[in-house]
């Protein structure tokens, strides 16, 4: 059975524009003035954390700011264009669709208030040790959990770097790149698609 294994942030979650002004809420804070457009792209290719340890020596400290200012805007995140309508068409194909994301505690919350919960199995946050992407460990956790093949597993997400983490968990890649993302293909992702709806089709057509 195909399964789908989802990033949350900039893929099912329209969330960038809280991000990017959390970040830079921070960094003022810090007596800092980075480019927004530059630091956008910086978050897209690695991640607010690693962020952080670039432009900081103290990036603990501005990790826990920004989790706690981040997490009071969750009320201000909508769901990516689309990302209701494939979850609901996955689902009545009858692919599972599971989450594993950095985005914390908050995230079952944020998919519940947004209406998509019950499309969801399961929903993995990163942390309790759980090493950071790129690394394989959450989703072997999913893997393991539900007794996934492998094979027939895809992780969605729209960074270089939840393409790195697909290859390093030995299961295939889609890429979401929207047109507003700077991103680009990095050559590890099965697919690349500019629309969430075009997951169901690529379901339908290469596996059914």
């Amino acid at each position: 059975m195909i399964t789908l294994l989802w990033d949350l942030d900039g893929t099912l979650l329209d969330s960038y524009k809280v991000i990017l002004e959390s970040v830079l809420a921070v960094l003022s804070r810090e007596g800092m003035t980075p480019d927004p457009a530059e630091t956008y792209k910086r978050l897209i290719e690695t991640s607010v954390k690693s962020f952080f340890g670039e432009v900081s020596e103290y990036p603990n400290r501005l990790w826990e700011r920004y989790r706690a200012l981040n997490a009071a805007r969750d009320g201000e995140i909508r769901l990516m264009d689309g990302a209701a309508e494939t979850l609901r068409a996955l689902t009545a194909m009858g692919v599972p669709n599971f989450v594993f994301t950095h985005k914390g505690e908050t995230a079952r919350a944020v998919l519940r208030r947004l209406g998509v919960l019950t499309y969801i199995t399961d929903v993995l946050s990163a942390g309790g040790g759980i090493p950071r992407k790129p690394a394989p460990d959450g989703i072997d956790l999913l893997i393991a959990r539900h007794n996934l093949d492998r094979r027939q597993t895809f992780y969605i997400g729209d960074r270089p770097i939840d393409m790195e983490c697909a290859k390093n968990a030995g299961v295939r890649g889609i890429l979401f790149l929207p047109p507003s993302s700077p991103a680009s293909p990095t050559g590890l992702e099965t697919y690349t698609v500019s629309t969430l709806t075009e997951i169901p089709e690529i379901v339908y057509t290469n596996f059914h």
